[in-house]
């Protein structure tokens, strides 16, 4: 009994899996592709909003009073 259920619940993991498997690779709509400029403009904003909370840390800290540093 117990190979009954163990073997029923297998097939029925694996039937969607195997659904999957088959999908026709021709009726999937093709990868739409970005122009490098809007990485690249990515890039620079990205890492550039990390670098000047860095830097605003950075400020922020240098620029306290005497009596207000720990």
């Amino acid at each position: 009994m117990y190979r009954i259920l163990s073997s029923a619940m297998l097939f029925l993991l694996s039937c969607p899996a195997f659904a999957a498997i088959r999908e026709d690779v021709a009726q999937s709509a093709p990868a739409e592709t970005v122009s490098m400029v809007y990485v690249v403009i990515f890039g620079v904003l990205f890492f550039g909003m990390i670098a000047g909370f860095f830097i605003y840390l950075w400020w922020g800290e240098s620029h306290k009073k005497p009596d207000e540093k720990q």
